[in-house]
């Protein structure tokens, strides 16, 4: 892919963080820079997406988990694979636009519709919410976050992330016929999905 595109992915992370600050996120071995300066190359690998967001408005707020270093006159804290609780909280706090649906459906290879749906929303909800160009509703930013968790978790278990995508919209035997995306609209569901997910990868009972 040429370097002048990014993945879906990669906006999407992009306007999850953009209240937060600008952000340059990295993925695998690549990076792409929220400087609102234009699109950024696509990463590649499976690696989980991991961050780097500018701190200036709330590095007050972090405690020793965040990790702080100077660049570009700016200060910038990284986002681990496994967001903290703590830094969970600044980015639903601050708001994730609700422009993030378009590239969460992309990415997923879903309607648009079926993304609001994930996140616990109805489509008229939805619709209303992007065209003020509003903030998702705090229930729906934190489901945003737990699927982006997921997502990571899934496409550093299997071999492409097609193959990630296709596994977490498949109805599982041990989610009673529910696929992945739906055991994961609540917080208790979303942690039954990573047990599995971790029983994939690494074996175990589930």
């Amino acid at each position: 892919m040429s370097s002048t595109s990014a993945s879906p992915l990669h906006d999407l992370w992009s306007i999850v963080l953009s209240k937060v600050g600008g952000a340059h996120i990295e993925h695998g071995d690549n990076n792409i820079t929220n400087n609102e300066g234009g699109p950024a190359p696509r990463a590649g690998g499976k690696a989980a997406a991991k961050g780097v967001v500018r701190a200036s408005k709330i590095d007050s707020m972090l405690g020793r988990q965040a990790r702080l270093h100077r660049k570009s006159s700016a200060e910038f804290f990284t986002i681990p694979d496994h967001l903290s609780a703590k830094e969970a909280y600044i980015i639903v706090k601050l708001g994730i636009p609700s422009r993030s649906l378009e590239p969460l459906s992309d990415h997923l290879g879903i309607g648009k519709g079926a993304a609001a749906g994930v996140l616990g929303m109805d489509r008229a909800t939805a619709n209303r919410k992007v065209a003020k160009d509003d903030v998702l509703p705090t229930y729906a930013a934190e489901s945003m976050l737990r699927l982006l968790e997921l997502d990571a978790m899934a496409r550093d278990t299997f071999e492409t992330d097609e193959e990630a995508a296709a596994w977490l919209q498949q109805p599982h035997p041990m989610l009673d016929g529910e696929t992945p995306l739906d055991c994961a609209k609540s917080g208790f569901g979303a942690e039954r999905v990573k047990d599995i997910l971790n029983a994939v990868k690494y074996g175990g009972v589930v």
